[in-house]
């Protein structure tokens, strides 16, 4: 039998040194590996961890921006003072290089543009460095988000009682004359028709309630009679709460609201007590318990009369200024937010400006239209005089974007 032959030494030396280099070569790919994950790990993790601390800031800034609306130029100014900038309320002091964009823009799709209503803020942070990943070639990265907020958003339920004066006085002019356009009343039509387009329906409840009342829910668009006061069937509340007066953040103009806005006509007497009584009763009847109780209460002049059904001596016919101020009141120790216009109330058509009784003797003690009109608002804030006539628009679009100041809500990025 032949025997194997012998290995040398150097060859055995060879192999051991070639194994030697293999393991060294397997120990540098596990090391490269590690070093990779590690990067995944530390690298990647640190990315996630900047992302989501810019993404909380950006969040924190639009949302404190939007309390601010309409008003962009505080808006910014907010937002900015809340970025994670340095020197930001949020600042991140250890993410390097964050700057804060904020813009402010008109969402069409979102009721309460007047003139902007979103905030848009953007932060960065460029050239984060790295630590692992810089062995694979990656020394840093960047983050950017974006975070947008509006307010108003129609995101808060209200019930809304809006009370309109459609007394004679708002078919003329300043000087007393008679306007045969009404143009005083269409002034305060259009500014109701802008407050209703401010509103999303879904969430915010309208009705309408008029002075003098109506003959009959279904005479609401007649014209009315310093005698309809006197009937206690005579409904002031023409129009219940409703749902349906926007369609897509569009006004529906087939609503019964927007439609008895549109007809109402103007004639008669003043007397503003018991139309607030009417505003608050159907609140009571037909609001829903989860929201804030509105009246907004829109007037031209003074009260000077009242039903014949109360008393010679009851304030409803003798001080129907003070009566009005005392029934504003009670409805707004029940929790009721109202806001009140005085519309021309320096007009000098047979003084308007002056409340007076039923018998044409000025009230004791006496009252301007002017203090009665402020002293039915909820506060000072609430009580908006436009001293000569013009667009009510503006106002009425400030009291939509009032009522939803603080309304504000992050929303998808996406809204255009």
């Amino acid at each position: 039998m032949t025997a194997p032959p012998a290995t040398s030494r150097s060859t055995r030396t060879a192999r051991s040194d070639e194994q030697g280099q293999v393991l060294v070569l397997a120990l540098i790919f596990i090391i490269v590996v590690l070093l990779g994950m590690a990067a995944m790990v530390i690298d990647v993790g640190y990315a996630y961890y900047a992302h989501r601390s810019l993404q909380s800031s950006a969040d924190a800034s639009a949302l404190a921006g939007a309390q601010e609306l309409p008003d962009s130029a505080s808006a910014v100014s907010v937002a900015n003072s809340y970025g994670g900038q340095p020197g930001g309320k949020n600042a991140q002091g250890n993410i390097p290089g964050i700057t804060t964009t904020v813009t402010t823009k008109c969402l069409a799709s979102i009721p309460g543009c007047n003139p902007v209503n979103a905030v848009v803020v953007t932060e960065r942070a460029a050239r984060i460095p790295t630590i692992f990943a810089k062995l694979l070639g990656i020394d840093h990265f960047n983050v950017s988000v974006k975070a947008t907020a509006c307010s108003p958003c129609g995101i808060k339920a209200l019930d809304i009682m809006l009370v309109l004066d459609r007394t004679g006085s708002m078919c003329q002019d300043h000087w007393g004359t008679y306007d045969p356009n009404c143009t005083d009343l269409n002034n305060a039509k259009a500014g109701m028709r802008t407050f209703l387009s401010y509103m999303d329906s879904s969430l915010q409840h309208v009705g309408l309630a008029v002075l003098p009342p109506a003959t009959s829910i279904g005479n609401r668009c007649a014209t009315p009679q310093t005698a309809n006061y006197n009937s206690t069937s005579s409904p002031y509340t023409v129009v219940p709460l409703s749902s349906d007066f926007t369609v897509n953040g569009q006004l529906n103009t087939n609503s019964n609201l927007v439609q008895t806005i549109n007809c109402v006509q103007g004639n008669a007497n003043t007397a503003y007590a018991n139309a607030l009584e009417a505003a608050q009763a159907e609140l009571d009847a037909h609001g829903r318990p989860d929201a804030p109780d509105i009246i907004v209460f829109l007037s031209d002049g003074a009260a000077n009369t009242g039903p014949t059904y109360y008393s010679t001596n009851s304030p409803y016919r003798k001080q129907p200024c003070h009566q009005g101020v005392s029934s504003a009141a009670v409805i707004k120790n029940r929790g009721t937010l109202i806001y009140s216009i005085g519309y021309d109330l320096n007009a000098n058509n047979g003084g308007a400006n002056v409340c007076t009784s039923y018998t044409g003797a000025n009230e004791s003690p006496s009252i301007t239209a002017y203090s009665a009109i402020a002293q039915i608002a909820s506060r000072p804030d609430t009580f908006y005089n436009q001293p000569s006539p013009g667009e009510l628009k503006t106002i009425f679009g400030a009291i939509a974007a009032d009522i939803g100041h603080g309304s504000s809500a992050l929303i998808d990025n996406s809204v255009n």
